[in-house]
């Protein structure tokens, strides 16, 4: 039996993550308070993206701009899976694969270097009749993105379980605020309840697909297959292909000013360990039954400061510059972190390539023959 990720990080360590959590400061009575809380929550600077890294910071066309590893004693801390950075870099909005919010203020530099993370609050995400999350099958939040009218601005959450995505209004007053629940493909329910709808992005006033919810799922119908995606709303609505490229997953997506669509992706397995990559994909070319392959801006393995690298956020700084913000899924093991990394892309030219008819389901091995008789 192929070990997941989640079974071998969490239950290799089962005994000994129990015991911690026993002795976490977290009591039921902590557990029903609704809306915002306080969380406290420590910072340490990443000052070097590559352990044993020379002098320069740049890595392609990304500049590391520096990071943070987070923790915390509170219960409801960890997991988190999608993120949104607002107010050039200072605000941050997170979501955990356990129906969480997470926001604070980050101290930063003018140029939007980390360097703490101040006023952290968190609550439980409702849904559209007040009820927790995290006691219905829509409590695996995993991607976020910012859509609506620019007068009402919303935020829109993909959700695993049985696949969907959500709404909140962007200004959460008090942790309160119930969802709306989107119409989807019904496909999209069908999906693996664990390799669903990891990622979330609205199609930013300047792109073809204004207004339209662009979701990818983690993976196909296997790792073989590439990965598809869908265009919800709009007039190219439909189904395309993100090229499989290794044994990666894609773990979020986000717009850039451009137009064009920037996706994570996260590799994980016994025999090739951990790594994170970053491809860009053509953004005047995101339409029904393309298969794109996408330029890759980077990708590191363990001997970066990486970890399960699952939430991507983009924004602009003080000076204008496209900066982009990667948080880890620690998934609740001591073996693992919650870091944020932040990087400034020095190339804002947009990517192009031509239209690739994607194949018939998208799978791109045979399939087996017949043993002869």
């Amino acid at each position: 039996m192929k070990l997941s990720r989640r079974i071998f990080l969490t239950g290799a360590a089962a005994a000994a993550t129990t015991a911690v959590a026993a002795s976490l400061p977290f009591s039921e009575s902590e557990a029903q308070q609704s809306g915002f809380q306080p969380m406290k929550i420590r910072s340490k600077e990443i000052k070097r993206f590559k352990f044993s890294g020379g002098q320069s910071e740049q890595y392609g066309p990304l500049l590391f701009l520096g990071g943070l590893e987070l923790s915390s004693s509170n219960g409801r801390f960890g997991g988190y899976s999608g993120l949104l950075t607002l107010n050039n870099g200072t605000d941050i909005i997170a979501v955990s694969d356990r129906g969480h919010w997470l926001r604070g203020q980050l101290s930063q530099s003018s140029r939007g270097k980390p360097i703490k993370l101040l006023n952290a609050e968190t609550a439980t995400l409702l849904d559209s009749k007040g009820r927790k999350l995290k006691k219905t099958s829509r409590a695996d939040t995993e991607g976020l993105s910012i859509g609506g009218s620019a007068r009402a601005p919303r935020i829109f959450v993909s959700h695993e379980g049985k696949g969907g995505i959500m709404t909140y209004p962007l200004n959460l007053k008090t942790g309160e605020e119930r969802a709306k629940h989107l119409l989807i493909p019904k496909e999209i329910r069908d999906l693996a309840r664990n390799k669903s709808l990891e990622s979330v992005a609205v199609g930013p006033p300047n792109s073809p697909l204004s207004g339209s919810i662009i979701t990818i799922a983690e993976r196909g119908k296997s790792l073989d297959h590439h990965r598809p995606a869908w265009i919800i709303g709009g007039p190219k609505e439909g189904k395309f292909w993100i090229k499989k490229q290794g044994n990666y997953d894609v773990t979020d997506a986000a717009f850039l000013p451009n137009g064009d669509l920037l996706i994570l992706e996260r590799l994980f397995n016994l025999s090739e360990g951990l790594g994170m990559r970053i491809r860009q994909l053509d953004g005047s070319n995101l339409r029904p039954d393309h298969l794109h392959t996408g330029k890759t801006h980077l990708t590191a393995d363990f001997s970066y400061q990486i970890d399960n690298m699952e939430a991507l956020s983009v924004h602009k700084n003080a000076f204008g510059e496209t900066v982009l913000s990667l948080m880890s899924d620690d998934n609740r093991s001591f073996l693992q972190r919650t870091v944020l990394l932040r990087f400034v892309l020095t190339d804002n030219d947009p990517f192009r390539e031509p239209f690739e008819r994607a194949p018939k389901e998208a799978k791109i091995v045979p399939k087996p023959k017949s043993k002869p008789r």
